[in-house]
């Protein structure tokens, strides 16, 4: 019978990565700095959770990427892949949520 760690052997501790959750917000840099803020703002509150902000104007590659449509559009992913999207007007409260889910 092979147990889980056993395919760790071989591996040092240090070089062993796990993937966290990941917020990713969606933005146009003249119509959405609220977001943006209030995003800032909980990415103080909950350090250890991963923010990447992306302006779709400078990269219109992401957003295609991710099916985003509409700014602002906050996607929570975890390992990749997407678990929740807040889309159009998101709320602090909405946001704050997201940060909680992502803080696990």
């Amino acid at each position: 019978m092979k147990h889980f760690w056993q395919g760790f052997a071989d591996k040092q501790a240090s070089k062993i990565s796990f993937k966290k959750h990941v917020i990713m917000l969606f933005w146009e840099p003249d119509k959405h700095s609220g977001v943006v803020k209030e995003i800032k703002k909980l990415s103080f509150r909950y350090p250890t959770v991963r923010v990447k902000i992306i302006n779709a104007v400078k990269d219109p590659t992401k957003p295609t990427k991710h099916h985003v449509r509409e700014f602002p559009t906050v996607l929570l992913l975890k390992d990749g892949r997407e678990v929740d999207r807040v889309s159009n007007k998101a709320s602090p409260m909405l946001l704050e949520q997201l940060f909680r889910k992502a803080n696990v």
